[in-house]
């Protein structure tokens, strides 16, 4: 039966895997509260109606945002649907080429928001593979993954590390800094990337709610 399913999202690279993704707004913590709990609800509900695959629901620590995202099937009424995003990298230090949202897991989460100026997303999708050496090294890592619009120049670049803390010192490295930090000089920024019209945005977020299976 459906809900005997272990409760995980997966993100699997070079599958077409399609993604819906939305960043939901909450300015202050009590909003966030109940946004989670719409979130949850809207996403059971559409897992139980058979709508999406799988689901999961990020809930940013900082107060301000809630991640929801859903593995729906690859079909040309949802390709064409808006907040669609395709795996282009999943990187694990297991090597195993998906990343495992699981119910119930201790990891620590990052959701990383990338506007990049149009005519770079080779670039960007370049330089993303190129800093995975260098995130394999920092203690803790565990994955991370490179999402990209279908329709707009936006990436989410999802990552788990095994704790809040190793995943918070790893944070305040320049070179890390160079890749993912919100606020990070944006001259800065174009040197290293050179192609972000302005700084990523950088949530550490908790693990709410997971729905489904693994595909």
């Amino acid at each position: 039966m459906k809900g005997e399913l272990n409760p995980v999202l997966q993100l699997r690279q070079g599958v077409g895997q399609l993604v819906r993704l939305k960043v939901l707004p909450a300015p202050y913590r009590h909003k966030q509260k109940v946004e989670v709990q719409h979130a949850i609800s809207a996403i059971d509900r559409v897992w139980h109606d058979g709508s999406v695959r799988s689901g999961a629901i990020l809930r940013a620590t900082g107060g301000k945002h809630v991640i929801s995202l859903a593995h729906v099937d690859t079909t040309a009424e949802e390709t064409a649907a808006p907040n669609r995003f395709t795996v282009e990298i999943s990187d694990h230090r297991t090597n195993q080429g998906f990343t495992s949202i699981e119910q119930g897991s201790n990891l620590s989460h990052f959701v990383n928001i990338v506007h990049f100026a149009p005519e770079k997303r080779e670039e960007l999708i370049a330089h993303f593979e190129h800093t995975i050496p260098y995130m394999r090294k920092q203690p803790g890592y565990v994955s991370s993954n490179l999402l990209l619009s279908v329709d707009q120049p936006l990436a989410i670049n999802i990552g788990q590390f095994d704790s809040s803390k190793q995943l918070r010192a790893s944070m305040r490295k320049k070179e890390v800094l160079g890749s993912f930090a919100k606020g990070y000089p944006l001259g800065i920024m174009a040197t290293v990337l050179g192609v972000l019209p302005k700084p990523p945005q950088l949530h550490l977020c908790e693990l709410a709610h997971v729905v489904g299976g693994s595909a």
